[in-house]
This record gives structure tokens, sequence and C-alpha cells, in this order.
């Protein structure tokens, strides 16, 4: 069977040959182990030759920037993106750099905002390539920021959550039109024709959501609905954090699956499969945060076992850490959670 095709079969609830597999690579080490390559950047076909090593069966394809827009970074390891947000460059972050400013925190900055084009030279360049070099083996998946990830990016998470009491017609007018733009977005992707579409959209924090269930029904799922609603593929939502109180909605969508249930913000898969698992396929909950970096080899494997005894019944599951593999994570573990997977996660036709 091919990796598309388990990964698809998964997402509706059909028999698979093994649960499929999947992670964020989100890793330099464990590139130059499996392709040779240290990459200064994440690059979508290095990618797809680091996912085959470890036997994954779909694979991140991160849209590009605007060719006409250069990226200049100063002596502090500081720039500017397209948005106008600064981020710095930190090897710990790798590739995600963190936002340090952001452009916009009340009417008069926001008016003097200029989107970038959803549709711009080069937006499309990356994910072509790595549909090119997969010929159809992995499932690609591709996307968007959600709108409150994408919105806090742009005013910082505290500005945005006090405004959300402060100025609430101020925030349900920017994300609004934040939203628009995503779905703009987003039809651009889907154009290029990825197997999965992805939203990036992190609703909690390790202790508990970042907001009441009515201000996230209020401002933000109306938004997210307005999204998913655009979107044709099969829908892979990436969610951090303690997200129990959004379960219920975010189900409600039709979405394909969730990643990652973070172990360490009380996402217990046990419960989560009961209640959800002939509804939504599951992915994640191999603990990236204390296991996989701070565990032996036989931790790593006592633990994705564990998952698998939960998650393979019934389908519907993706192995994955609750996160990524992120630096800190030795490969041996990395390694050995998928060796495990590969062993122990065949059905019986």
């Amino acid at each position: 069977m091919k990796s598309v095709e388990r990964i698809l079969k998964t997402f509706n609830g059909e028999p698979t040959d093994r649960v499929p597999m999947f992670d964020f690579l989100f890793q330099k080490d464990i590139f130059e182990e499996t392709t040779g390559i240290r990459p200064e950047s994440y690059d979508n076909c290095h990618a797809i030759d680091c996912a085959k090593a470890l036997h994954h069966d779909m694979v991140m394809a991160f849209s590009g920037g605007d060719d006409n827009f250069e990226v200049q970074i100063n002596e502090k390891g500081e720039y500017k993106d397209e948005w106008g947000t600064t981020f710095v460059k930190a090897d710990s972050a790798w590739p995600i750099d963190a936002p340090m400013y952001f452009p916009f925190h009340d009417w008069e900055s926001y008016k003097k905002m200029k989107f970038p084009n959803p549709t711009a030279p080069g937006r499309a360049r990356g994910i072509e390539a790595a549909i090119e070099k997969n010929q159809g083996e992995l499932a690609i998946a591709s996307g968007v920021g959600g709108p409150f990830t994408t919105l806090w990016s742009l005013m910082g998470p505290e500005e945005l959550l006090t405004q959300m009491h402060t100025e609430p017609d101020f925030i349900k007018h920017v994300i609004t039109e934040v939203t628009d733009y995503l779905i703009a977005q987003a039809k651009f992707i889907e154009s290029i024709n990825p197997d999965v579409f992805t939203i990036a959209e992190d609703l909690g924090a390790s202790a508990g959501p970042l907001m009441s269930p009515s201000m996230f029904h209020e401002f933000v799922l109306p938004q997210i609905e307005r999204l998913v609603k655009s979107v044709k593929k099969p829908i892979f939502f990436h969610c951090c954090g303690n997200i129990n109180l959004f379960f219920d909605d975010l189900v409600s969508l039709g979405l394909a699956c969730i990643h990652p249930l973070q172990r360490t913000a009380h996402m217990d898969l046990r419960t989560i499969k009961e209640k959800y698992g002939d509804r939504i396929t599951l992915c994640g909950n191999v603990d990236s945060s204390r296991t996989l970096p701070y565990g032996t080899v036989e931790d790593v494997e006592l633990e994705t076992l564990a998952c698998l005894e939960i998650g393979k019944p019934g389908g519907r599951y993706i192995l994955a850490s609750d996160h990524s593999l992120h630096d800190g994570i030795s490969v041996e573990n990395i390694k050995r959670m998928f060796a495990v997977g590969l062993e122990h996660g065949r059905y019986e036709l």
C-alpha cells in the first residue's frame, strides 16, 4: 500500500495495512543522519528524503515567499517578513524563527498595513517541487496558518487576547480580513494539488486553553469554520496545547485529523479516542517534551507501544510525537520510535 493511500484511507476510517506515521521534521540532526545534508533552511524536497528514511507516510511542504520581497538580516539576526513582523534567527527554534516585534496594535497602525500577495511568484515553487519529486508516494501536506495564529503573529499574543476584551469590534474586523486573506491563499495552495491541506492554529497552552469557550465561539470559531468550508481537500488540523474544551467544536467542523494531542497539556489519548475515535483521525501523543528528549530508548519504546495500543484499534490513528522532532531529541530516540511503529503498527488484513 502506498503511503498516500494509507494516509487517506486512515482519514476516512477505512482499513489499512499498518498505522501511518508522520512528524514535523524540525531538527537538523535528523536531516543529516537520514539524508547526509545539514540544511540551513527547511527544504521540502530534502524533507521527503528524510521522511522516507523514517518510514513516514506524510510530509509537510511549506509554501514560499514572494520573489519580489527581499529579506534583510541585521547583525543581531533580526529581520522582517512580508507582513512586517520582526523575527530573530535562533538555531534552537529552527526552522521557525521567533517573532519579537509586531506591525500593528490599533486602528491607526492597522490602516498602514499592506497584506502580502497570497498568490505571489515563488509562493508555490517549493510545493510544486515536492509534488514532482514525490511522484505520488508520500502524502504531501501543505496549507496555511489559522486565523487566530496568523493574527497574533501580527499583533502579539498578549495584545490580541487583551483586545478581544477591550476592543472587540476592532478584533472582529481584523480577524475577518485576515481570514479573507487566508481563504484566498488556501484556494491558491489547493490549486497546486497537495494531497492534504493543513491548518496550523494553536489555541492552547500546556496549562489550559488560551481563551474561554465563550471568547472562542465569539471571535475565533466562526473564522475557522469559514476557512475550513473554503477547502475541499481533507484537512489536517494542527493545534497545540490543552484544547479539551474546544474539541467538540473542532470535530463538528468535519476535519479529517487533529494533531498533536500534547501529552504535557493533559490531552489524554485514551479519553479522546473513546469519545471521538469513530469521527476523526487522531495524530500524535508521544511526549516530545520529556520522553523523547530525556528518556532512554526503552522509555521511548514503551510510550510508543502505549500509544499504539490505544490508537491502533479501529484505525483512525497516526503515530507521531506530540509536537515535532525538534532540537534536543536524540537521533537514536527518533529512529527507535518509528522502528517500533513500523514493527508493531501492522494490522491483520
